[in-house]
């Protein structure tokens, strides 16, 4: 490479005397003939160039499908009729009553509901003087002492010989009459509110 340069050198001076062209300006063409004769052949080197490849876009790979997470179990627990039934479900009679702070009713109506039965099944319910509901659907709650005095304005469970701060209530769904909602005072024993008054009904058979 050095002897090609020297020699356009001398070509050049002999053909251009330094008296005509500035010696900067040779400088700079042979500078420029090195450059472009290191761009053809590679500047002298030994590994042969390398082809530019164009660099290809890595293939995405698609993930193993993910098994979904188990989903919780959101099934409430329902209690199984077959193994053990509510305490309520029997049958009972009005023994009974005791009036309330207000009630729309007389002793004579109260008397004449004395002995009327209920009876509270899986299968049915009959209440109100006979009337029968197939496969009711019973809903249970709990009410606390003051709310059952300010629900029924200023009776209290004290008055009903319940000495508890709470108390179960239990609501027939799609039922309306006297027995379609009653109260728990014991196993033996239920409250049924009606028009002010309080019949205490007895249990007179089991529901097992």
């Amino acid at each position: 490479m050095k002897n090609k340069v020297k020699l356009f050198q001398k070509e050049f001076s002999l053909k251009f005397p330094l008296s005509a062209i500035d010696r900067k300006t040779i400088l700079l063409l042979s500078g420029f003939m090195l450059l472009l004769t290191c761009t053809i052949t590679g500047c002298g080197s030994n590994s042969p160039q390398q082809p530019i490849l164009p660099v290809a876009e890595p293939i995405p790979t698609e993930n193993p499908a993910q098994e979904e997470p188990a989903k919780a179990d959101q099934s409430q627990s329902v209690s199984d009729a077959s193994s053990s039934s509510p305490s309520y479900w029997g049958t009972w009679q009005i023994t009974s009553s005791t009036f309330g702070a207000y009630s729309a009713m007389s002793e004579e109506d109260c008397s004449a509901l004395m002995g009327t039965r209920f009876e509270y099944f899986k299968d049915y319910a009959i209440y109100d003087n006979q009337h029968r509901l197939d496969s009711p659907q019973y809903i249970e709650s709990i009410l606390t002492a003051d709310d059952f005095s300010s629900i029924y304005q200023g009776t209290s469970l004290e008055t009903l010989g319940i000495s508890k701060d709470s108390i179960q209530v239990v609501a027939i769904e799609n039922a309306g009459g006297i027995g379609d909602t009653f109260y728990i005072k014991d196993e033996n024993t239920l409250i049924i509110p009606w028009d002010g008054v309080f019949f205490e009904v007895q249990r007179i058979s089991s529901g097992n």
